[in-house]
């Protein structure tokens, strides 16, 4: 929803799955806050269509799934997600 114009890419390299967008990105102070549970950013608000619940969701089932997830962003170019999908053994609770 926050590219409009340009391209999205999904590919696999070295055991990470990458998500690449050039949609608007993300200001850098909201960068260190993206996971937190109903943080929408600056991006959010504008939108008007943000709950902040995405990237936590994602956050939390890729720990439970023993994946690590990471994000970088550069205002106006786009964002990354990397999904490392290195098989780990999951511990049940």
């Amino acid at each position: 929803k926050y590219t409009k114009q340009g391209e999205i890419n999904i590919f696999v390299e070295n055991e990470t799955l990458i998500i690449k967008d050039t949609g608007i990105g993300i200001q850098k102070s909201d960068l260190s806050r993206v996971f937190e549970r109903g943080f929408s950013g600056f991006n959010g608000r504008l939108d008007q269509r943000a709950s902040g619940l995405g990237l936590y969701l994602s956050r939390e089932i890729d720990k439970k799934l023993g994946h690590e997830l990471s994000l970088s962003s550069k205002l106006g170019e786009g964002t990354t997600v990397c999904i490392g999908l290195k098989q780990k053994t999951l511990v049940q609770d």
